[in-house]
């Protein structure tokens, strides 16, 4: 007897739970702690390009205030060429611009060494009143230091190297020209702050142009601050988003092994339940008494072999009803009279029956009488199915049952009657059936007719062998079996031509629906039949074919709801005549021989 080599065991599921779990918690916390860190970095950054864009913007606001009104009072004196006036408005200019910024650096208790001044030069040139000029001629200017000279009473006639000379103020000209420009003030950007620059106009006439120079000193020393403040505060909160990332995991790492410790076991006794079951032993359960995901995986289990089974049963009892619905199927198309053609006298028959299931509801028989006769029978029991099929088959019976006693008591009227007591009483419910019965006299050419609840019939009359006009027998009626009413069958009689087609069908081919739902209905059929050429019995078969073609292709893949059977029958003495003739002369030539 060969060894059975033990299964190797491999990495328990605990192992596998804590390795899991902390590379799933160390990812998330390092991730969280990255995006920790990378937002506070963003903030920060966002924070300090957010103030020195408001605080570029407000010097470019003030300046802008400043310089305007600076041209606007300057315009008048200088009209005149009083320089003394225009000093004293660009010195008053400067005074202004560093009291506010005292005021400003008080009330957010700013402490810085350097001089307080934004303003660091203003200059006053006249327009260029020659053809190569590029500035106009220098007027005055004024910077902080000349305007605390003057304001001291001391005299300043040096330009000092911090106003630019006429070399820089051209230079300056051609960056105002490419800079940004609001209503009549040129600004652009150079090393260290901003040079604005503004025409002088008295009523229409410029009278000469105002040149400022403002410093970012101040404000570039404001955002070094801030961006010190704003590094250290980041580095402390990503400092401690650390510290709490490295707690989270070590918590995280501890609970993922007491709960894969705590797993373990269970899952195991689990696996080998399972295992059993996998082997075929379905009596075997494991235990519910978990009350989390284990224990309803243990109920899963158990449910599954329930269902296992039970499945297991259903599967041998549907193989055995398939069977007996194939055999069931066989013999009730082995009751239908058969596809091909048939004729009795003058009277040629050929019939279509389709169940909508493996059995159905509707059926169909013809018996051949004496004298020529003919006895017809469609009948279409309420739904499809077994039931439906078994009522069929007891109808059907009553029709072979009825003509083996006697012919004479084959009236339509006397077959529906039967029929209508042979399935009255059947079953504890109601089981409908529309029917018609007809008797074709081949000798007279006439149809006795009755009907019960079924579709009206067709008659087609011939045309030069061609189908044409079609008429409808409108005889109604009670359907059969309902126990709650009497049975009320209408009957009538119809001289039929040579060459005639009668039509009968049941609900079902008028009712077989497309894919949209859109019913065939009964002009379609009449359409399908009328213009159909019928020159010998071969077509009537074709006729019957074309028409169950017509069907499915309107279905166009639906599956049909109800069973469909329809039945043609001609009345055609003229091809009975050249059919015995044929024959007579067939036999005359082999005498002959």
């Amino acid at each position: 007897m060969a060894e059975v080599r033990p299964r190797r065991a491999g990495i328990p599921i605990s192992v596998k739970l804590i390795l899991a779990t902390s590379f799933v918690v160390a990812a998330a916390v390092g991730t969280a702690a990255w995006f920790s860190a990378t937002a506070i970095s963003d903030l920060t950054t966002t924070m300090i390009e957010d103030r020195t864009a408001i605080g570029q913007r407000a010097i470019a606001r003030e300046s802008e205030l400043v310089v305007k009104p600076v041209a606007n009072a300057a315009a008048a004196p200088l009209s005149v060429s009083k320089v003394d006036e225009v000093e004293q408005i660009l010195d008053r200019a400067i005074e202004d611009d560093i009291a506010d910024l005292q005021r400003e650096r008080k009330l957010r208790e700013a402490k810085i060494s350097a001089p307080p001044e934004r303003i660091q030069w203003l200059v006053v040139t006249l327009p260029c009143v020659e053809k190569d000029c590029v500035i106009g001629k220098f007027v005055t200017w004024s910077d902080p230091a000349t305007m605390a000279s003057r304001k001291a009473g001391k005299a300043v006639t040096e330009r000092p190297a911090t106003v630019p000379d006429d070399a820089k103020l051209a230079v300056l000209k051609g960056k105002l020209a490419d800079g940004t420009k609001s209503g009549e003030v040129s600004q652009t950007k150079v090393e260290g702050g901003t040079v604005y620059g503004t025409p002088i106009i008295l009523g229409t006439r410029i009278e000469g142009r105002l040149w400022m120079g403002v410093t970012t000193k101040e404000l570039e020393e404001q955002l070094q601050e801030a961006v010190a403040k704003a590094e250290a505060s980041a580095t402390e909160k990503r400092t401690r988003s650390l510290l709490v990332s490295l707690v989270v995991l070590g918590i995280g790492i501890l609970l993922a092994a007491l709960q894969g410790v705590q797993l373990a076991k269970p899952i195991k006794q689990l696996t080998m339940q399972a295992e059993r079951i996998g082997d075929g032993d379905l009596s075997l359960r494991v235990p519910e008494n978990r009350r989390d995901e284990l224990g309803v995986l243990a109920h899963t289990f158990n449910v599954m072999a329930d269902e296992i089974y039970v499945l297991l049963e259903q599967q041998v009892q549907k193989a055995s009803l398939e069977k007996e619905m194939e055999l069931a199927r066989q013999v009730q198309q082995a009751m239908l009279p058969p596809e091909t053609l048939d004729e009795h006298g003058p009277l040629k028959i050929v019939g279509y029956c389709m169940p909508a299931s493996s059995c159905g509801g509707d059926w169909w028989t013809y018996r051949k009488l004496q004298n020529g006769r003919m006895l017809l029978v469609v009948g279409d029991a309420t739904g499809h199915g077994i039931h439906s099929a078994i009522i069929a088959a007891t109808a059907r019976g009553a029709v072979e049952a009825l003509s083996g006693i006697d012919e004479r008591l084959l009236t339509p009227e006397q077959v529906l009657k039967a029929i209508d007591s042979a399935i009255r009483q059947v079953g504890e419910h109601n089981v409908l059936m529309t029917a018609f019965a007809s008797v074709f006299d081949a000798q007279t050419g006439i149809l006795h007719y009755a009907n019960a609840g079924q579709n009206f019939p067709y008659v087609i009359k011939l045309d030069g062998r061609v189908l044409g006009e079609a008429s409808i027998i409108a005889a109604s009626g009670n359907p059969l079996g309902d126990r709650n009413i009497a049975v009320e069958i209408r009957r009538g009689s119809l001289q039929l031509r040579p060459g005639d087609l009668f039509v009968c069908f049941t609900d079902g081919v008028v009712e077989r629906a497309n894919p949209a739902g859109k019913l065939f209905g009964d002009r379609r059929l009449r359409n399908a039949l009328m213009g159909q050429p019928l020159p010998d019995a071969d077509a009537l078969v074709r006729l019957r074919d074309l028409l169950v073609q017509t069907l499915d292709q309107y279905g166009d893949g639906a599956i049909a709801e109800d069973d469909i059977t329809f039945v043609l029958c001609q009345y055609d003495p003229q091809g009975e005549s050249q059919t015995r003739t044929s024959q007579t002369r067939s036999s005359a030539r082999r005498g002959a021989a």
